[in-house]
């Protein structure tokens, strides 16, 4: 089952077990629509799912975390081969991203300026996605 969008009682669930006043570090598997899906021709040029994340996307996105801290791109990459996993999960890429807390990066989903600039992009860009709230080992015990 494909999943594009974050279901807020998911994101709530994590918010009460991450650890309060720790980096958070955000896993996500990215799958691209051949073709970027989106909803009216008002939304931009066609392009394929993989340019509207990079060009269109993540500009936004980078713009409007800015109010709640920042991100930072730990690691970014293009998946080349699957060696363990089922032959069916397959992902064009996967990104972490280091957030001041847990609670900043809801902060940023919730506002409405990232829900209208940037979450569109994101929507259109992507045919999958998983997404993992994350931190250091040992920072938990």
């Amino acid at each position: 089952m494909s999943s594009t969008q974050i279901n807020p009682d998911d994101l709530e669930a994590a918010a009460a077990a991450f650890p309060a006043n720790t980096p958070l570090f955000m896993l996500n598997l990215l799958r691209f629509h051949p073709q970027a899906q989106y909803t009216s021709t008002s939304e931009g040029e066609p392009c394929s799912g993989q340019d509207a994340y990079l060009t269109r996307y993540l500009p936004a996105f980078n713009t409007a975390v800015q109010p709640y801290g920042g991100s930072e791109l730990v690691f970014a990459g293009i998946v080349i081969a699957r060696v363990v996993g089922p032959v069916d999960d397959s992902w064009d890429a996967v990104g972490v991203a280091r957030y001041p807390s847990i609670s900043s990066f809801q902060h940023l989903v919730n506002d409405p300026g990232y829900q209208t600039t940037a979450e569109p992009h994101r929507r259109a860009a992507l045919a999958d996605w998983r997404l993992y709230a994350t931190t250091a080992l040992g920072s938990v015990r």
